[in-house]
């Protein structure tokens, strides 16, 4: 009978500590999207590039830290290209998808299930370059990229906060 009293008790220990895990993993969630939904708004954060897909090619897992970091002021990409280039640059500096830009349009919508995606337009490159970056709750993301003298490409990462001084 003790042995049946003491089963059950620990039964019920376990119970109550699973259901506190779950809540707190869901608690977890939950400020995790909120601090997501913040840099996104605020419009400051850092994608960084762990992916990159061509069109034409297989995909290539990025061994180096390759982002484009997101601010009120300024977009700056740092990323790689893979694929067909319809112009070559004439600066071998100009290749990868690299720019820093001031003139750009940011529009976010909220995706249909949870999530964001936000559609920039960079205006001051020297050619016309247009991303869609779709971010979970989660903080994962996929970025596409079209520019008009090359194939489209993208990139699956992650967004997380810019360091302060980069």
């Amino acid at each position: 009978m003790k042995k049946l009293a003491l089963l059950i008790l620990l039964m019920i220990v376990a119970g109550s500590l699973f259901a506190q895990e779950k809540k707190s993993k869901k608690e977890r969630q939950r400020e995790q999207a909120e601090k997501v939904q913040k840099m996104v708004e605020l419009q400051d954060y850092k994608f960084v590039a762990q992916r990159a897909i061509p069109m034409s090619m297989r995909s290539v897992n990025l061994t180096s830290t390759y982002d484009m970091r997101v601010g009120n002021d300024t977009i700056s990409a740092h990323l790689p290209y893979y694929g067909r280039a319809y112009v070559a640059p004439m600066d071998p500096s100009e290749g990868g998808v690299r720019f820093e830009s001031k003139e750009f349009d940011y529009r976010i919508e909220n995706a249909k299930k949870g999530g964001w995606i936000a559609y920039i337009s960079i205006k001051d490159a020297k050619r016309r370059i247009e991303m869609v970056l779709r971010i979970t709750t989660t903080g994962s993301a996929s970025l596409s990229v079209n520019d008009d003298t090359r194939q489209t490409i993208s990139f699956d990462g992650y967004i997380e906060e810019k360091t302060r001084g980069k």
